[in-house]
């Protein structure tokens, strides 16, 4: 029979370190630097922030919260004012009294002057045309809007007056009363 022999190699146990691999001292070095300054920047982020928010607001919040609540009081006064009517919403506004309709036209956005605004009637219909030209040193802007109203029989849009105050243009439309032709 034939003898089985086998050898073993004994492989001296060296120690693996980081001057015999440049890369991977290299992307340790890198994740350390990186770590170091995220820390560094967390640190002076979170003390800016505690001394923006941190005791003022805890002391004022109360006051904080009255001012806001005074705030929307008076927002809410304003929107249900009758004389801001005219200055709330859009370029022009339609209201209805008890004798006459009055449309009231904001002029800031014609540059103020009335001449830039065109008032045209067709049997019950009031057509408003408003242009505006705005230059500058490198573009020109122009503004056009045009909104039209149709009313019933019982208006005299033949009878219509303009009037400016002060940033409006405001145009009243009589309504017929029931002994009127």
């Amino acid at each position: 029979m034939e003898e089985n022999t086998t050898e073993i190699k004994t492989v001296s146990n060296q120690e693996c370190t980081c001057k015999d691999h440049p890369i991977l001292k290299a992307l340790a070095i890198a994740l350390l630097i990186f770590l170091g300054s995220f820390c560094a920047f967390y640190v002076v982020t979170d003390w800016h922030m505690k001394s923006l928010i941190g005791a003022d607001f805890a002391r004022n919040s109360r006051n904080i919260d009255r001012a806001m609540q005074r705030d929307i009081r008076s927002m809410h006064n304003f929107l249900n004012d009758k004389k801001n009517i005219g200055k709330q919403t859009g370029v022009i506004h339609l209201e209805q009294e008890q004798d006459e309709y009055k449309v009231v036209i904001d002029l800031r956005s014609f540059d103020n002057n009335e001449n830039n605004i065109q008032v045209l009637t067709n049997g019950n219909t009031l057509t408003i045309n408003g242009r505006s030209i705005r230059k500058s040193k490198y573009d020109e802007q122009i503004s056009e809007f045009q909104q039209s109203y149709m009313f019933g029989d019982n208006v005299k849009l033949q009878d219509l007056e303009k009037e400016t105050k002060g940033n409006y243009l405001i145009i009243s439309i009589p309504i017929k009363n029931g002994e009127d032709d």
